[in-house]
């Protein structure tokens, strides 16, 4: 695709999740929304193979789907409250059509099925823009109408996505559908915990956001596309297998890394609710996705990639270290400055 085409859908996208973010008229939602899909389609099929276009229908359907879903659900509950502002009391049938919708955006289980196919089925730059930029608009829906919304419905269906997101993450050699398994898992942590704290979930998006990045940095950076391949990371470029190390062990929460301030966060949140009960199935999601992002870093840095002398003759000619740096700073950058802007906020 032309460059100029490409920037311009690119544009698009950006302007549709500021429209949602900034909007507090439905219609005005619906439209962002639907700005961003028409805008992103293009993008998903630009590779023309079988799985590139499966992916693209599949995710033109239920994203096409879910925005319908929003507008009658919003039409029908103007008829009975008279108004458009997305804080407006919200009636018990169109509550229940919005949080359908709202999942299905989101791929909170039930409604996943599609998330990790289409993963699979693009690039992995494409995987970066679903799994970070896609998600913001609807998170940010979701968080400011929560209180509106039967939270009965979101606790059991955010509860189910963090341990059917860790439970299937196991069984994959993909990265990219080990990526879309976590963000199933981390969406879920973000949902529950808006529940209770709406500060709290926005402090946890942002870091999710930023750390997704950084991984899918460094996977896009080494074509690192499934686990079998991502020990040659370590001879190309050693730096980066650092940066891949560290970033993917702070997403799956350990401590002193960011990502483990997101667990302790939602944790801290759930007992200061008198919600004790419910960190039960979250720690054990928490263990359960760990035992994958710890296969991906033993690959990377603990096992060997078969070597021979074209092999290192083409790292040593490798004309992307610059780049290859470049990247992986802002990686560690991510990692160091999201601390200090939480501190900053408390």
């Amino acid at each position: 695709m032309n460059r100029t085409i490409t920037s311009f859908f690119i544009i698009n996208i950006i302007i549709g999740t500021i429209i949602v973010l900034s909007s507090n008229h439905w219609f005005l939602i619906w439209i962002g929304l639907e700005t961003n899909t028409i805008s992103i389609i293009p993008i998903i099929a630009n590779t023309n193979n079988r799985r590139n276009t499966e992916a693209s229908i599949k995710y033109f359907i239920i994203q096409a789907l879910a925005a319908a879903l929003i507008l009658n659900s919003t039409l029908i509950n103007i008829w009975n409250n008279g108004s458009w502002l997305i804080n407006s009391p919200i009636n018990n049938i169109s509550s229940n059509i919005i949080t359908i919708a709202l999942f299905f955006k989101l791929s909170i289980v039930p409604f996943h099925f599609w998330f990790p196919e289409v993963i699979s089925g693009n690039n992995l730059t494409n995987g970066l823009i679903i799994t970070t930029w896609q998600k913001i608009a609807p998170s940010i829906i979701t968080i400011n109408i929560i209180n509106n919304l039967n939270n009965n419905i979101i606790l059991f269906c955010s509860i189910l996505s963090i341990i059917i997101g860790s439970w299937n993450g196991i069984n994959q050699t993909q990265t990219r559908k080990i990526m879309a398994f976590s963000s199933i898992n981390h969406i879920g942590w973000i949902i529950i915990i808006a529940i209770y704290n709406q500060n709290t979930s926005l402090i946890m998006l942002t870091i999710y956001i930023i750390i997704n990045s950084a991984i899918f940095t460094n996977f896009i950076t080494n074509n690192t596309i499934n686990i079998a391949n991502s020990n040659k990371t370590n001879i190309i470029n050693p730096w980066n297998a650092t940066t891949t190390i560290i970033t993917i062990l702070s997403l799956g929460g350990l401590p002193p890394l960011t990502g483990f301030i997101n667990k302790l966060l939602g944790l801290n949140t759930l007992i200061n609710n008198n919600s004790i009960i419910i960190t039960i199935p979250l720690i054990i999601g928490s263990l359960i996705s760990l035992f994958f992002y710890l296969r991906i870093t033993f690959n990377t840095n603990m096992s060997n990639f078969p070597q021979n002398s074209l092999i290192i003759l083409n790292i040593r000619n490798n004309n992307n270290n610059n780049i290859n740096s470049i990247l992986n700073i802002i990686s560690i950058l991510g990692i160091i400055i999201t601390p200090i802007i939480i501190n900053t906020v408390n």
